[in-house]
């Protein structure tokens, strides 16, 4: 997509003519006033020494912002991990406990039927005292007298084998009981050691979890420490930008002359993709892949050229475009503030040359002359140091 406009005053140009663009302070947005104040003169003048690197400043505080924020990722995943170990052992605990429910009703229905045995044992050896006192009373009668009150001969056997019969029978049910009686408590002591060992199985499962819940506690307080320095780095970066732009304003006030005052200025403007992200940040789209950062100039500049050519074209801040100029001054192409001694500067989009009362000058395009906004202005071809680059040339 081409970009062609008339020598026309600006209030006669239409909007899609200016498309988008981005102010690039140099290397995270340092650009104008770094560049623009080129180099700074010391008491006596006669040293120089370089303006403060803004960009510089941001670029490592941006950096240790990205490595807090990584830290605190890794530790919020290692949190997540933590808190679902403990959530397992929690489950695992409560799985346990069920069992020893289930082996302490065991154990409570063998103490019932021990105690049940025992009371059969001593019910049958009340009837077996009795059975043998019977007998006992029975031997102190002779067998005559016996036989002489039974009504016969086989009432008397019956007697005699009745009486054997129960004695008998008592003395094997006492035996049997007294056997169910010693299964019983050896299963009562298999119950109680289970028990025993899933107690201990809990308790360990509770000793790890109070581990892990320590961990959890101590990642977390470390997570939220991360956190914590994000958010006072974050503050610090803020500042430097504030600063930044505040030096900006201060060198466009200074050296409004030859640049010319501001026609148009808006956060969007000219198309641009980005005129509402987060300034600094990275952005790309439709094929086209960012040099610079959102709202900068740099990378309004390299978006006017994708949409004329096609290409991503990377050359970085000011003083590198300078190496690339190829042209005079004329519509679509990059005018390029150089400084000359400093590698900073700002570049723009050229929009049109003007004629007659705008002789000598150039209408142009910007992103970030007003902090990280879009402008349109007419500027002196004399103010483009670093010359103009046409990247159709």
């Amino acid at each position: 997509m081409r970009f062609h406009h008339n020598n026309s005053h600006r209030t006669k140009r239409s909007s899609s003519a200016r498309t988008s663009w981005r102010v690039r302070l140099t290397m995270l947005g340092a650009a104008v006033i770094v560049a623009v104040a080129g180099v700074v003169p010391l008491s006596g003048g006669a040293d120089v020494a370089y303006a403060r690197d803004y960009d510089a400043e941001i670029k490592a505080l941006q950096n240790q912002i990205d490595d807090y924020n990584k830290r605190a990722s890794e530790l919020a995943a290692q949190s997540n991990t933590l808190q679902g170990r403990i959530s397992q052992l929690q489950n695992q605990q409560a799985e346990l406990q069920a069992q020893i429910n289930l082996s302490s009703a065991e154990q409570a229905r063998l103490e019932q039927q021990i105690a049940d045995a025992e009371a059969k044992i001593k019910a049958q050896a009340t009837a077996l005292s009795q059975n043998l006192e019977n007998q006992y009373y029975s031997s102190q009668t002779s067998a005559l007298d016996v036989l002489m009150n039974s009504n016969s001969v086989s009432d008397y056997v019956d007697r005699q084998t009745r009486q054997q019969a129960m004695s008998d029978q008592i003395t094997d049910a006492v035996s049997e009981i007294k056997q169910a009686k010693k299964e019983l408590e050896a299963k009562k002591a298999e119950v109680e050691e289970v028990i025993k060992k899933q107690t201990s199985q809990k308790q360990e499962l509770a000793n790890s979890q109070a581990e892990q819940q320590q961990l959890l506690d101590q990642t977390q307080g470390q997570e939220a420490r991360y956190q914590e320095l994000v958010s006072e780095t974050e503050a610090k970066k803020a500042q430097v930008q504030a600063e930044q732009q505040a030096a900006i304003r201060r060198y466009q006030q200074s050296h409004s002359g030859g640049w010319g005052n501001a026609i148009v200025s808006s956060q969007c403007g000219g198309g641009y993709p980005f005129c509402n992200a987060t300034p600094d940040s990275y952005q790309s789209a439709g094929g086209f892949y960012a040099y610079g950062n959102a709202r900068e100039c740099v990378n309004y500049v390299q978006w006017r050229i994708f949409q004329l050519t096609g290409r991503n074209e990377r050359h970085g801040n000011a003083g590198s475009w300078s190496d690339v100029a190829n042209s005079s001054a004329k519509a679509n192409t990059v005018g390029i503030i150089d400084y000359g001694s400093l590698p900073y500067g700002h570049v723009v989009w050229v929009e049109e040359v003007g004629t007659g009362e705008h002789a000598g000058q150039v209408y142009i395009s910007e992103y970030n002359w007003s902090p990280y906004a879009y402008t349109e202005r007419w500027a002196s071809i004399s103010s483009f140091t670093g010359g103009f680059y046409d990247p159709l040339k």
